[in-house]
């Protein structure tokens, strides 16, 4: 009876243990399963997004234009900005400005084909900055120049020793001794660089961390006949020109959120793989995925 007994319980045994190996196992084949594997894609935040500069290869034509790949609009280069390996740049290939002349100049078409009348607004983009010049460089600004009333601007001043996101918007702006980073935009190091501005608040991020949050009650960015210059003001003055790289640049209709603003920092590009031969297949599958 004893020996009954005990191969009862040794079978028993054998059968729990046997179910315990078998969900252990299928516990770590599903977190296999979704895993993320080395070097996969991390896209970046679609929702929202209007314009996006890669500033890859297939989309520049260095002595003439670069395009957004997602509406097709064309900045116009000017000057002789260099476009860098990928070897030099954050992700992909981008483009290396001299500080001097260089620049891209972006007008909308006629009809627009990008709506500038902005409730809210995020730019963001990857800097390197190798020097600089005592001047406000302009990384990214969009402004209704000459008169200079709606502007939403990505800069940096030596002079001041200063950085930050400034927003001008019925008649309120920025207080730049206030509101921006006080100390000089480090140089020779890769910047992730994000502003938003929902009307109200402005939040400004330097590699994910939230760096600057101000009021500035103006309303919504008018429409006004702004332009969007990269790597410079928008009047193309040659007097706020950068020295360095500028590399993903990407413009959103709503505020994203400090989650989505690391989500990006990590991202290497967006899950459909855009190129300038099929703008209209990767902003179809863009559009479809937005939620």
């Amino acid at each position: 009876m004893r020996l009954k007994n005990s191969v009862f319980s040794q079978n028993r045994q054998f059968v729990k243990n046997s179910r315990l190996y078998l969900v252990t196992f299928l516990l770590l084949a599903c977190l296999l399963w979704n895993a993320q594997p080395t070097g996969a894609i991390i896209g970046a935040v679609e929702d929202g997004l209007i314009a996006y500069w890669s500033f890859d290869k297939d989309t520049v034509k260095i002595k003439t234009e670069a395009v957004d790949i997602l509406s097709g609009l064309a900045a116009a280069v000017h000057g002789d900005p260099e476009a860098a390996p990928a070897g030099d740049c954050k992700v992909g290939e981008c483009i290396l400005f001299d500080g001097s002349v260089d620049r891209f100049l972006v007008e909308d078409s006629n009809p627009p084909t990008i709506d500038r009348d902005w409730e809210e607004i995020t730019l963001e983009c990857w800097v390197y900055i190798n020097a600089l010049d005592d001047s406000w460089n302009r990384i990214i600004s969009l402004d209704d120049m000459p008169t200079n009333s709606a502007v939403a601007s990505l800069y940096y001043d030596d002079d001041d020793n200063q950085h930050g996101f400034f927003v001008r918007a019925g008649g309120q702006s920025t207080v730049a001794a206030q509101d921006n980073v006080l100390e000089d935009i480090p140089l020779e190091e890769w910047l992730h660089l994000v502003g938003t501005y929902d009307g109200a608040t402005v939040h400004y991020y330097v590699n994910g961390k939230q760096e600057k949050k101000y009021g500035m009650k103006g309303g919504k960015i008018s429409k006004g006949g702004l332009l969007l210059g990269i790597g410079d003001r928008s009047d193309g003055c040659d007097c706020d020109t950068i020295q360095g790289y500028i590399d993903e640049f990407r413009i959103y209709d709503r505020v994203l959120s400090a989650a989505e603003v690391e989500n990006n920092m990590n991202a290497t590009g967006l899950d459909v793989s855009p190129s300038a031969s099929k703008l209209s297949v990767t902003w179809g599958h863009i559009k479809s995925r937005r939620r």
